[in-house]
């Protein structure tokens, strides 16, 4: 179908807001921004925390991983329920009160079990911000014009990585690590009723026909699980985005191994890590938007040979000992990753009807969050904790390299599963 207008929008919540896709996606992308600031805030601050609060590696892995990862995917469940039942905007300004809020108490813990609090808080509220807003960009875009669009609302939101890490050093450095916390959550809960505001909500199923029947929570997962499609993307998911779960040790594999300062990984290993995810997003988008004209299978295709191509580009980075080819190195392997991440969620729009489709993304939302955001960080930091039990190298990020090697067969089962899902993707895309 061609795209030749802004689609229609619904007038039943506001008179404020603009009713334009590309506004509209702008102010997503923004959301998303504040997302990846608040989740990527905690990996910088990882070794100040550590040190302040008198914690192990493997605490700090349940705080990086299990405390968030948990919750983002089990309430995510019941925000990809909302996104399909209820204003998708009004519940993802809600979620962006929350999450700030939380990362802003974040900057006020001074024991394991508030920080524990504040880090579920932080899961809970971003937990909102995929199945609405992949549901949302699902209605503004066509499919043709869909992974590019995932592509621009994940690049810029990526570059909160970037910010995070970057800005969030400078401040830790500065003022200390909870002034930090509550810069960037004060600064998310101020744009919240903003977002409210701009945004408005579309039409369901504006580009797919004969689609509109509800279905219940149930019904609506039953429904997805029987396609073999979906059932290798909600595997294959959780391996490509591990990229994104391991970063949150590797600023303090930077402090640790190459002697680096707080300032210098917000920085430089800030700059590496946030421009390769963000430039590798946009270009992954831009590159599948051109190849799938010769055929659509290539929104399967490239995340797994993006997979493939990143484990010897993090090996590489992992294993050298000269910081300035570290950083090339983490940039390289970052965009190739981060290649991946539209084209993978464009593929589950594809295989999702409208009206389950927070669905299919809280689907995605669970499974991502155990393995990629959960799992992956407390299995690094207790991995960490047991090495260095054998002998291994705390100080000198030895324990932290061998786990963070071992994690690297993640993306391998990523490039099988997508692989997979490729092969019966013709016969469960929605047309």
């Amino acid at each position: 179908m061609a795209y030749t207008a802004p689609m229609p929008m619904t007038t039943g919540r506001a008179a404020t807001g603009i009713g334009n896709v590309y506004f509209a996606l702008v102010v997503l992308s923004v959301i998303n921004l504040f997302n990846f600031m608040d989740r990527v805030l905690f990996s910088v601050l990882l070794e100040p925390i550590k040190q302040d609060l008198g914690l192990s590696d493997g605490q700090m892995g349940l705080l990086g991983g299990v405390a968030f990862g948990i919750f983002y995917g089990i309430v995510g469940l019941l925000m990809g329920r909302l996104a399909d039942t209820r204003s998708r905007v009004g519940v993802l300004s809600v979620a962006l009160g929350i999450w700030s809020t939380a990362s802003a108490l974040s900057g006020q813990a001074t024991s394991f079990l508030q920080m524990f609090g504040a880090r579920a808080g932080v899961g809970v509220g971003v937990s909102a911000c995929s199945p609405c807003a992949h549901s949302l960009i699902g209605d503004y875009f066509p499919p043709q014009r869909r992974a590019l669009a995932v592509s621009v609302f994940t690049g810029i939101g990526t570059m909160g990585t970037m910010i995070g890490l970057v800005v969030g050093g400078l401040l830790m450095q500065h003022y200390g690590w909870r002034t930090a916390f509550l810069v960037f959550g004060l600064t998310g809960l101020a744009f919240a009723p903003i977002a409210w505001m701009l945004l408005r909500e579309p039409v369901r199923g504006s580009f797919e026909s004969g689609l509109a029947t509800a279905l219940g929570w149930r019904a609506s997962i039953r429904m997805l699980l029987k396609r073999p499609t979906v059932r290798m993307l909600l595997l294959g998911m959780p391996m490509v985005m591990t990229a994104g779960g391991i970063s949150t040790w590797i600023p303090a594999y930077l402090q640790r191994a190459h002697a680096a300062s707080s300032g210098d990984v917000g920085t430089y290993g800030g700059l590496s890590l946030g421009l390769g995810i963000v430039i590798g997003t946009l270009a992954g988008g831009l590159i599948v938007n051109v190849l799938r004209k010769r055929n659509a299978l290539w929104e399967f295709w490239w995340p797994s040979l993006a997979c493939a191509l990143s484990i010897p580009l993090f090996a590489a980075f992992y294993l050298t000992s000269d910081t300035g080819t570290a950083y090339v190195l983490l940039f390289i392997a970052a965009f190739i990753a981060g290649s991946s991440f539209g084209p993978a969620m464009a593929c589950m729009l594809a295989v999702s009807e409208p009206t389950i489709r927070g669905t299919m993304v809280a689907l995605n939302v669970l499974s991502v969050a155990l393995v990629a955001y959960g799992v992956a960080p407390a299995f690094i930091g207790f991995t960490s904790d047991l090495l260095i039990g054998y002998g291994f190298g705390e100080a000198n990020g030895e324990s932290l390299r061998a786990a963070l090697l071992a994690v690297l067969t993640l993306p391998a089962l990523g490039a099988v599963f997508f692989g997979l899902a490729s092969r019966t993707a013709a016969t469960d895309i929605v047309k």
